[in-house]
């Protein structure tokens, strides 16, 4: 991907599935990669490939439920590399999930856990990163969402409200600093298949999401990579403040 030499880009949720794929891409194109993961092995795992390949990444152990970790991810660009471009916010917290239901059954600590994982989280990212790329004259933010975000449902209603929340996160950053140089866009994913969705979901999930998706297959945590690496280049300088499907077409109606 052109456009990337020496940016540096921190992926916080980088250890595994769509993370992995774009840190992986990125220092294949020349970006300098923080990969931030809870798993701090998965983490280095993924940095040292990114170093075997002659590319430049280091490892830093992150919890998105610490907002003092989140922080120190971020700002471990800074004194590592001396600046930060870029900041992916992907990472996910899959016991979120598991008693999350109709608005009815749905707990309030399941509430709490969603949205301090899949929106609080993003947002202190984004509140620590602001300030250190307006230092560097601008840079990139990619966070991600999901079309549970935009699709009506009948159950996981806190994911979707959580993931509804990032969208608006993503077109106030984009709209507040976007003359300043930051921009702020989001990938809302369909069903793709990382290592998590294949441990989680059913075979029949599959079958069935397949039957809604206007594509041949589902989606790789590649398809992912290539559209997250373009809204980090200058390829992407022009693209600001959007939510951007990537599903195979899943929301498209007849």
């Amino acid at each position: 991907m052109d456009g990337l030499v020496g940016k540096v880009v921190v992926v916080a949720g980088g250890g595994g599935g769509t993370g992995r794929a774009t840190a992986r891409l990125l220092g294949a194109s020349g970006a300098r990669v923080v990969v931030g993961d809870v798993d701090d092995a998965r983490a280095e795992e993924v940095a040292a490939a990114i170093r075997g390949d002659g590319g430049e990444a280091v490892a830093v152990a992150f919890d998105m439920g610490d907002p003092s970790s989140t922080t120190a991810l971020v700002e471990a660009a800074v004194e590592r590399f001396g600046r930060i471009d870029g900041l992916h916010n992907v990472a996910g917290n899959p016991a979120a999930h598991r008693h999350d239901g109709d608005v009815v059954s749905t707990p309030p600590e399941t509430w709490d856990l969603q949205l301090r994982s899949h929106l609080l989280a993003y947002a202190h990212a984004c509140r620590t990163a602001i300030p250190l790329m307006l230092e560097g004259g601008g840079g990139s933010i990619v966070n991600t969402s999901s079309n549970a975000a935009r699709s009506a449902g009948t159950t996981r209603i806190a994911y979707q409200a959580a993931k509804a929340g990032v969208e608006t996160l993503t077109r106030h950053v984009a709209a507040t600093w976007g003359k300043q140089g930051i921009r702020c866009n989001a990938l809302s994913y369909g069903v793709v298949l990382t290592d998590n969705a294949r441990a989680q979901l059913s075979e029949e999930f599959f079958a069935a999401a397949l039957v809604q998706t206007w594509s041949p297959r589902l989606g790789e945590p590649d398809d992912v990579a290539g559209l997250a690496a373009l809204l980090f280049s200058d390829r992407g300088a022009w693209i600001n403040g959007q939510v951007i499907d990537v599903n195979g077409g899943m929301l498209l109606t007849g």
